[in-house]
């Protein structure tokens, strides 16, 4: 039991000094001079003492607009809630459980505590009918599922929901409701009863360890996606903290926005004594 102890308070200094790692990578990316590229955006002129051959058939004066262009300015987290994306998050959820549940199926009884025999002989339906009126319970499950893999799960969970614009609360939420009525109460319900401690700390201490996985991430993203200089290691750290939207990154998900169709004026025409409108359309899909 001691040992057990020492192992779980070592898994969270471990979490607590990578968060603090992330945090000083973004101090000192701060401190680092941002190389910018400037470019002149400048509207068709003509000067009015200009020879005809020198000179276009209208005469306008010009409106200078400077743009700068900066390295490394990806947004993280998205500035509005991004449902399209959250509902993709939650469709590979959903597969990634299914071959989850295989996988711990497949696992000697002796760590899962699921009774397979009465599985077979009764059947999967009556199975989680039992075993949501019996529940919940304090289970006996091996420590390293309790207290790790549920709390990394729920941070999962949150994760999701926070890396899709979502505030703490309500990525809080999103995991308390997929920790309990998706797995507590749906996949793990057909194989044995809901547990307490698991109702409890995989949101809790889950939401917990998920804020900190979403400020090392901040810090990830703003550092070019990089941890010691290495991308590798970067989209390693990414893929450990949040594994659904850095596929789904990977996969070229690009946020959906509407058509933008601007009229501004960009410029005078003295001939005609009238200003010049521009027209600027912009559709991202």
């Amino acid at each position: 039991m001691i040992q057990t102890k020492i192992f779980f308070g070592f898994v969270l200094l471990t979490l607590t000094g990578f968060t603090s790692f992330s945090q000083q990578l973004e101090t000192n990316n701060s401190l680092q001079n941002i190389n910018s590229k400037q470019f002149d955006n400048l509207v068709a002129a003509n000067d009015v003492n200009a020879t005809p051959q020198d000179s276009l058939s209208y005469n306008t004066l010009t409106f200078t607009d400077s743009t700068v262009v900066k390295q490394n300015t990806a947004v993280y987290p998205p500035a509005f809630k991004d449902y399209r994306r959250l509902g993709l998050d939650t469709g590979m959820y959903v597969g990634a459980t299914v071959i989850a549940f295989g996988v711990l199926y497949a696992m000697p009884e002796s760590a899962t505590n699921w009774d397979k025999q009465a599985m077979k002989e009764n059947g999967l339906t009556y199975k989680w009918k039992q075993n949501v009126k019996a529940g919940p319970v304090w289970d006996d499950d091996d420590w390293v599922l309790n207290y790790i893999t549920h709390p990394y799960s729920g941070g999962v969970y949150y994760m999701t929901a926070r890396s899709s614009g979502f505030n703490m609360f309500e990525s809080f939420l999103y995991s308390a409701f997929m920790s309990t009525f998706f797995w507590e109460y749906g996949i793990e319900a057909f194989a044995e009863i809901p547990s307490k401690q698991d109702l409890i700390i995989t949101p809790v201490i889950g939401s917990i360890i998920g804020e900190g996985f979403f400020y090392a991430k901040k810090r990830i993203v703003r550092n070019d996606r990089r941890v010691l200089h290495s991308r590798f290691l970067g989209y390693t750290s990414l893929l450990i903290m949040d594994p659904f939207n850095t596929l789904l990154d990977s996969f070229g998900y690009k946020e959906k926005q509407k058509i933008q169709l601007n009229l501004t004026p960009v410029g005078f025409d003295k001939g005609a004594n009238k200003a010049v409108w521009g027209l600027n359309f912009n559709m991202q899909f």
